[in-house]
């Protein structure tokens, strides 16, 4: 499998349907070997934090399979002459992931999102898909992260379930800090933190027009529905991109 290092970061340089297909491939070894695979989804957000939080990115390195999310990382990497094949985003990857489920009747299950998101989006799947594979979903309470009894629950609620698929919904780094601290106790073939996908397909958030996907500007339109929430991440934290690209630029080339 081809890799791609950019800012720090080994990219898997695979298509969306090279995607599905590893996933496939790493679930089944895991079943038959008892194994663990972890799938990231790195945006330019994540990028700003790993260059900050050294214990975030010792535990990102870990990731099994490593696919690029934002659309200014999948740019850069032309500009840069380490050319990824494709956006691979958490919003168009879980739909793909899902149609896999109904097609090997893989059981999935939805940790994290507001109360009542993943049941409306669970809802809707089965409505318009006739999807008919085993879904469960926790929406564990505000701040559980720093309660291990909070944190105990809600593994114990995902290996009860004992799903081949965890779809982590908890934003980042919450979401794959879960994962790789829990790794161990969680009995699952594959994890994956997913961000705002499971909100995307309920509804509660709207997803940018496929022109703007195309442009690289979806940060913009989810700016323009959440301006408040979403002022500092976009124009305070990942305004340091610009230097990361930059340090990236005049860095000696290497595959």
């Amino acid at each position: 499998m081809e890799v791609r290092r950019l800012f720090g970061v080994n990219f898997d340089n695979l298509t969306m349907q090279e995607a599905i297909n590893l996933i496939e491939k790493q679930i089944d070894f895991n079943k038959n070997k008892n194994g663990k695979s972890v799938l990231v989804t790195p945006n330019v957000d994540h990028l700003v934090n790993l260059s900050k939080n050294t214990d975030f990115y010792s535990k990102y390195q870990k990731a099994s399979i490593t696919l690029v999310d934002g659309a200014p990382i999948y740019f850069a990497s032309k500009i840069l002459r380490k050319p990824l094949k494709e956006k691979v985003s958490g919003a168009d990857l879980v739909p793909e992931v899902l149609k896999l489920a109904e097609k090997r009747t893989f059981k999935v299950f939805i940790f994290g999102s507001k109360d009542g998101v993943p049941e409306l989006a669970i809802k809707k799947l089965q409505n318009e898909n006739n999807y008919t594979f085993k879904i469960g979903y926790y929406s564990p309470p505000f701040g559980f992260d720093r309660d291990l009894n909070a944190i105990e629950l809600g593994v114990k609620k995902i290996n009860e379930f004992s799903p081949d698929i965890l779809l982590v919904s908890l934003g980042s780094p919450k979401g794959e800090l879960f994962i790789f601290d829990n790794l161990y106790r969680l009995n699952v073939p594959i994890s994956m933190q997913v961000g705002a996908a499971i909100d995307f397909l309920a509804g509660t958030i709207k997803r940018a027009p496929l022109w703007m996907q195309k442009f690289g500007l979806e940060w913009f339109y989810r700016f323009l529905q959440e301006p408040k929430r979403m002022f500092r991440r976009y124009f305070i934290n990942d305004a340091y991109f610009l230097t990361l690209l930059l340090k990236e630029l005049l860095k000696k080339d290497d595959k």
